[in-house]
């Protein structure tokens, strides 16, 4: 039976070898590879409580065979249950010391709790017991960008492009410390591979015209589609105006709700909302493909601001005429977005400054974390807009009958400085490239202020920061 089993498992009839190894568990219940393989099996299956199951009896009968622990770490992990599975990666560390895997996967549980430096040094250990270990040298390089060693990170992403050049993972982790260190002429080169990253969410479209090269157009139609997040569209819709000045009609894809505020960036002829239905082109580009068409610097962003333009009242105004500065509030960035917990706080955050004296409030917050207004505590306090907003016309409507705008990193903050609105963003500890680092401006919004995290989580400190700031405006 277990010779069976074993050739059921080479020739990948996994179901035929685990019935065969369970019936080999019926006649020797004291069996190590029986055990071992059914938990490795029903972790294929998915199965990842029966699958511990086994490979803690396995474990029980051999504590010190070797792979044991690491596949139980594996399981643990899939269960959500990090510490046992730290635990079980340190017991292979101990037990096969000279295994780069067991060290490597010692860093990948630290990693998950967090314990970045304890991580770093089992990513360490494993590339130097096998050099030329590509993902501990990443998980290195990930490593020493989250404890804000970006001159390191680099340095590690290179090493694992020299072994590996078309690894995508790499050269997108690298392009986002090259354009937050404002060096973009190689940034925007490595930012390209975004496209054949594994887990990214927006496909490259394949489209039967060619993608456009930057050469005039002389009268062609090109289309520009969207990707990514709506702020992203409308950070980079002001390179429309340039595809224009090429002498190209420019038709403009994007997301439903943008097309109110869409229709008013210079240089669009037309915007479209459905790929199946735009009209003919001859070439295309995706929209955060223009900056390395166009040669992108931080000295020449296109700062044409505002390139956005409030479209006409469609009834009475959002702001009541009242005495006071009128400040507007996004505090939560758009749930679906990988990071956006990073980016958002809870509405309680922003009780201090709902203290300071001569502030209207708005709530400018749409979809789930608006339900926060609700809260007894803020009754009366903060005026809520975003609930009636139908689309980015609506909220641009808002926004231009508004002093100041304190948003997160999301598209509202985007929307206030194209806009040319006067707009402070809180940015958290581990930013986007977009906001640079060391730096309480943007290139890309004049109008904008940063105010940022100085440890991970401390919206506190950025708070306290705000309200000098606003204490000091108010002077």
């Amino acid at each position: 039976l277990l010779e069976s089993a074993r050739q059921h498992l080479g020739q990948q009839r996994l179901q035929e070898a685990a019935k065969a190894y369970a019936a080999v568990l019926d006649l020797d219940p004291n069996c190590v590879e029986a055990f071992g393989q059914l938990g490795h099996l029903l972790f294929h299956f998915k199965l990842y409580a029966e699958s511990l199951g086994y490979l803690q009896k396995a474990v029980q009968l051999a504590p010190t065979a070797p792979k044991l622990n690491l596949l139980m770490a594996a399981v643990l992990r899939k269960l959500g249950r990090l510490e046992e599975s730290a635990d079980c990666c340190l017991r292979e560390t101990k037990i096969s010391p000279t295994d780069a895997d067991a060290h490597y996967n010692l860093g990948l549980a630290r990693r998950s709790l967090n314990r970045p430096h304890e991580a770093l040094a089992s990513y360490d250990r494993a590339v130097k017991l096998r050099p030329e270990y590509v993902d501990a040298m990443m998980g290195m390089a990930m490593m020493l960008r989250q404890i804000g060693d970006d001159p390191a990170a680099l340095d590690w992403f290179e090493r694992v492009l020299i072994l590996e050049p078309a690894n995508a993972e790499a050269h997108w982790e690298m392009a986002t410390i090259l354009l937050s260190q404002g060096r973009f002429e190689r940034g925007w080169q490595e930012y390209d591979w975004r496209w054949k990253l594994k887990d990214r969410t927006s496909p490259a479209p394949h489209f039967e015209q060619p993608l456009w090269d930057g050469k005039d157009l002389k009268g062609r139609r090109i289309l520009l589609h969207c990707e990514q997040g709506f702020g992203d569209v409308i950070q980079f819709s002001r390179y429309a105006a340039l595809v224009a000045d090429r002498h190209g009609e420019v038709i403009l894809g994007c997301a439903e709700p943008l097309r109110p505020i869409m229709e008013t960036v210079p240089g669009v002829a037309a915007v479209v909302t459905s790929r199946r239905d735009h009209p003919p082109f001859d070439v295309h580009a995706p929209l955060m493909g223009l900056p390395a068409i166009f040669g992108t610097t931080v000295a020449t962003v296109p700062q044409q601001i505002p390139y956005l333009r409030v479209p006409a009242a469609k009834s009475r105004p959002w702001v009541n005429d009242l005495p006071g500065l009128k400040v507007g509030l996004a505090w939560a960035a758009e749930s679906a977005s990988a990071n956006a917990h990073i980016r958002s706080m809870s509405l309680d955050c922003l009780t201090p400054l709902l203290n300071l004296p001569g502030i209207q409030w708005y709530g400018l917050q749409v979809g789930r974390a608006s339900n926060e207004l609700a809260k007894p505590e803020f009754a009366g306090r903060i005026t809520d807009l975003g609930s009636r907003f139908a689309d980015f016309g609506d909220t641009a409507r808002a926004i231009g009958e508004l002093d100041l705008v304190l948003s997160v990193d999301t598209c509202v903050a985007h929307l206030a400085g194209a806009l040319g609105k006067s707009v402070w963003t809180l940015l958290p500890f581990d930013v986007d490239w977009r906001w640079m680092t060391g730096r309480s401006d943007t290139p890309w919004y004049p109008t904008m202020r940063l105010f940022r995290q100085t440890g991970r989580g401390d919206w506190a400190g950025v708070i306290s920061q705000i309200e000098v700031a606003l204490y000091d405006q108010g002077k």
